[in-house]
């Protein structure tokens, strides 16, 4: 939960700081931290039950398991809010600093 809230923060803070919406960074920062630790558990989850199902695993869920996934899944969800950080970190490009020059305009006298 601290670490999910530490993101949150730091998502508001580096996109405050470049000048991106901070509540929308904020939220993409929690979402990416909660939906890799959902995915891997999910995936984790339905590997095991398979296994048990077809190979005849016998998994404790009381345990190492349990400890294996949740190490796993707060990892990369780490490594998650580092690409978003990364992303945050650089400043985006302003556009173009001048318009074009207008067009050139031809008169009748300058034609010799």
């Amino acid at each position: 939960m601290i670490l999910l809230l530490l993101a949150i923060w730091y998502g508001y803070k580096k996109a405050r700081d470049t000048g991106r919406n901070p509540f929308l960074w904020a939220a993409i920062s929690g979402g990416v931290f909660l939906g890799i630790q959902f995915g891997v558990a999910l995936a984790l989850g339905l590997l095991a039950g398979i296994g048990q199902e077809f190979w005849g695993w016998e998994i404790d869920e009381r345990g190492g398991f349990n400890i294996l996934v949740s190490l796993i899944a707060v990892v990369l969800s780490i490594i998650g809010l580092m690409l978003v950080f990364r992303y945050l970190d650089k400043i985006p490009d302003d556009g173009p600093v001048e318009s074009p020059p207008p067009p050139p305009t031809f008169n009748e006298n300058d034609r010799s």
